[in-house]
């Protein structure tokens, strides 16, 4: 693996894209910081697109919210305007639908409902429909690594909703249609976070598709869609695992505030930035003219004497817990400084409950989530800052399916941002020279 060369400077928009299921954004601001420009975004949470649209404040991006309401009808009239604008062909159509009936986490949330009785795990449908409508230069679908061994109901066979949504993506006529399971960690991210994704190229895009065969002794693996992977990363329709991760502390280093105090909130950067990683995620957002460096989203969790004992010890234990301050809601763990020889084993979910940070007695702060997603400084949040369980999940047994998405969960649900630029860049590649080899 090489260092992790980061994207200080933005290239000029060259590329069009729509972002279907976008949430807060980070599929669409790693594109961005590859050239690409997003034309339109679906998102039916309000909190998640107020904060897509606040950080592209300046850009004239079309707002979806239910993507049912962008019909074949509104998608003719939209490809009509945008080639007055001289957009005659878009360039990629990309989207992760809802996951809460696929993942861990969902999966417990949803009762006793059969996954094919949850409307969100249908919406990969949709996106099919917009890609065969638009007809965009490549496609690509990213999920979590829960779709790869799901059942539609309980005396299904695990890994049958995969093979339904990636039938669904391989009959799109004329794509090179390929799939893989990546972890963030090996693109620079700091932390494992697996991805599912599928990648299609218009067949006039390539030159000469790979045709390489995958090693003979991964064939078996492949053979069953829940295992290892696919061959979109072999066969170079995704990019090389290349990318070393920082640790936390190179990571969050600079956020760490010498007079906390067990609450409150930071507003000024406690120290300066010391590693590339830090002066990165500090820079300044694209073509702004009068950026002032500040620091947001710093506000520490108040919490109670008793867990704070409990984390004061875990910091001191090597993150063993008391048996008396132990709970069986939340089994927390220390955040590392450094990863251990094991490797990275951390993954930003919906909450930070999970996890105390390193250096003092307290869970990591929305900023300091964000920076675990790759998120930069700059980029602001919208909504309340966390929410109650339920409040989050919904109640599908009741058929209440909306749900609140604070900042943690917009967060935590998003692709990280450093994993969305390798992507795009090894897109933009191909679409530059028609070439899959980087």
């Amino acid at each position: 693996m090489s260092d992790n060369p980061l994207p200080f400077d933005y290239p000029a928009p060259e590329f069009s894209m729509l972002d279907l299921f976008a949430g807060c954004g980070g599929l669409s601001l790693g594109f961005e910081m590859a050239g690409f420009k997003p034309l339109l975004f679906s998102e039916i949470n309000f909190n998640a697109a107020q904060t897509y649209l606040q950080n592209r404040a300046e850009q004239d991006i079309i707002p979806v919210g239910d993507v049912y309401t962008l019909t074949n009808e509104n998608l003719r009239l939209l490809k009509a305007a945008w080639k007055l604008k001289g957009i005659d062909d878009i360039d990629m159509v990309c989207g992760g639908p809802p996951c809460q009936g696929y993942s861990g986490i969902g999966h417990r949330r949803t009762f006793k409902l059969d996954k094919a009785d949850i409307p969100s795990n249908q919406l990969y449908q949709e996106m099919v429909r917009v890609i065969k409508f638009v007809r965009p230069k490549v496609f690509l679908f990213e999920n979590v690594k829960g779709l790869l061994s799901g059942r539609w109901t309980k005396e299904g066979k695990k890994g049958e909703i995969f093979t339904d949504v990636l039938k669904a993506f391989e009959d799109i006529e004329g794509y090179h249609c390929e799939w893989d399971l990546l972890h963030a960690k090996n693109y620079g991210v700091p932390q494992n976070r697996p991805r599912v994704m599928i990648v299609g190229y218009r067949h006039d895009v390539l030159a000469q598709p790979q045709q390489t065969q995958m090693p003979l002794n991964l064939v078996a693996e492949a053979s069953s869609p829940y295992t290892q992977g696919g061959q979109a990363v072999h066969k170079q329709y995704l990019p090389q695992t290349r990318y070393q991760p920082p640790s936390l502390e190179t990571l969050l280093g600079d956020l760490v505030d010498p007079n906390f105090n067990g609450g409150g909130e930071t507003h000024a950067y406690p120290q300066a930035a010391t590693t590339d990683m830090q002066r990165w995620l500090r820079s300044p957002p694209p073509h702004s003219q009068h950026w002032q460096e500040r620091l947001s989203e710093q506000e520490y969790s108040a919490h109670s004497a008793k867990v704070i004992e409990k984390f004061t010890h875990m910091l001191n234990n090597a993150g063993a817990i008391p048996a008396h301050l132990k709970t069986k809601k939340f089994a927390q763990r220390l955040l590392p400084r450094q990863w251990q020889a094991s490797g990275l084993n951390i993954t930003a979910t919906s909450l930070p409950d999970d996890y105390v940070h390193y250096a003092q007695p307290r869970v990591p702060t929305v900023r300091e989530w964000a920076r675990i997603q790759t998120f930069p400084d700059w980029y602001q949040f919208s909504g309340p800052r966390t929410t109650g369980g339920r409040r989050r999940a919904g109640d599908p047994n009741a058929g209440l399916w909306e749900r609140e998405v604070p900042k943690y969960t917009q967060i935590g649900n998003a692709v990280p941002v450093l994993l969305a630029y390798r992507v795009a860049e090894h897109i933009r590649h191909a679409l530059k020279t028609g070439q899959l080899s980087e």
